[in-house]
This record gives structure tokens, C-alpha cells and sequence, in this order.
């Protein structure tokens, strides 16, 4: 199950306000020394290729083929001082950078 916190539900309503985009979207990319990173994106249209995670207070999806890298995946606004950002929990991460960009499962 992807969950998102209620700090990273108001930032993304934040961001998607002024924008055309339906959605917001999460992705996978391959990057880093670890193998993947998630990220967040625009989804300008919300259709058959994508599942919905979150329909209120905004709605979130993901491509299916990327579903079994979500699963207890938490996305959660921080922050540190002045430092705000989008930051992703995997528990089931086999390995981390030293860095904090990117995973294996």
C-alpha cells in the first residue's frame, strides 16, 4: 500500500494549484550508484495506463508497471530549517546510496 502523509497531501495540492495537470505522478528512473529513485511529476492526463493511489484532497497515480515498487512505500513532506522537500520511505529497500537518491530492491 502507498501512503502519503497529511504535510506531502497539502504540499502536493500546493503545487498542483495554477497547473493544467489532473494529477500528480510518481515515477521510477533508473539513477544513483544503488539503482532507482522515485520522483514526482504532472500528469497532464489521467487514463487506462495509470492506477489511482489517491483520490482526495488530490488525486496521485503511478504507471501500473512500477505498482510492485510502491508497496509500503510512503511519500512525506519535511522540513529541516530552512530545507523543504518530498521525501520517499521503502522499507523494503535492500540498499541505499550513501547519498539518500536511490534504491534496490
Amino acid at each position: 500500500m502507498f501512503t502519503v502523509t497529511d504535510a506531502a497531501k497539502t504540499q502536493l495540492v500546493k503545487n498542483l494549484e495554477g497547473s493544467s495537470a489532473e494529477a500528480i505522478r510518481v515515477a521510477l528512473q533508473k539513477s544513483g550508484c544503488s539503482g532507482y529513485k522515485y520522483y514526482i511529476d504532472f500528469c497532464d492526463q489521467v487514463n487506462d495506463r495509470v492506477e489511482i493511489l489517491l483520490e482526495s484532497p488530490i488525486m496521485v497515480v503511478a504507471d501500473k508497471e512500477i505498482l510492485p515498487y510502491l508497496q509500503n512505500v510512503t511519500l512525506d513532506y519535511i522540513q529541516d530549517g530552512i530545507n523543504r522537500m518530498f521525501k520517499f520511505s521503502n522499507p523494503d529497500a535492500k540498499a541505499e546510496c550513501g547519498c539518500g537518491e536511490s534504491f534496490m530492491l
